[in-house]
């Protein structure tokens, strides 16, 4: 039996947008973003993607009922933007990326459980790090702009590896 997902629901002006996330791949109800998007036949969007971006999938309600509805990812979300061009489109692939998928992600974030990328600043550079397991973890190859910050004099009082 196929696994059943609980959708986070989208308002946009009367049109609703249903979304999931899949191993942290954000889906869309293809139907509810051909509306969304104005596209004259809302059946046909999902044919016109490629076999990746398009599945079948089950969701799930409060209520308990169920319904079998295909789903088309984040970069057939934006493929269709550029297909079926308007201007108002412009405005859709905005709210997207700023409200729809910042907020998907947020429902299933749990802390710590997954490697988080972060960046810290030290002597002046951003250095990226791994925040996991409540430590921060850093590349190898950034060890040498730590390591060479204890030679400037400017930075000998400040906070240090080697004091930890």
């Amino acid at each position: 039996m196929q696994n059943a997902y609980k959708p986070v629901v989208f308002q946009r002006h009367t049109y609703q947008l249903r979304a999931i996330l899949i191993e942290r791949q954000p889906w869309f109800v293809a139907h509810d973003f051909a509306r969304l998007i104005n596209a004259r036949r809302p059946y046909r969007l999902p044919k016109r993607m490629d076999p990746e971006q398009k599945r079948a999938l089950i969701l799930e309600y409060a209520s308990g009922m169920r319904e079998e509805v295909e789903a088309i990812s984040e970069s057939g979300a934006y493929k269709a933007l550029y297909r079926f061009w308007h201007p108002e489109h412009r405005h859709i692939a905005k709210w997207l990326s700023d409200e729809v998928l910042p907020t998907l992600h947020d429902t299933q974030h749990t802390p710590d459980t997954n490697p988080q990328r972060a960046f810290m600043t030290w002597a002046n550079q951003r250095i990226g790090v791994i925040k996991w397991q409540g430590e921060i973890w850093i590349a190898r190859r950034d060890l040498p702009t730590l390591l060479a910050a204890q030679d400037d004099w400017a930075l000998r009082d400040a906070p240090s590896w080697r004091s930890i």
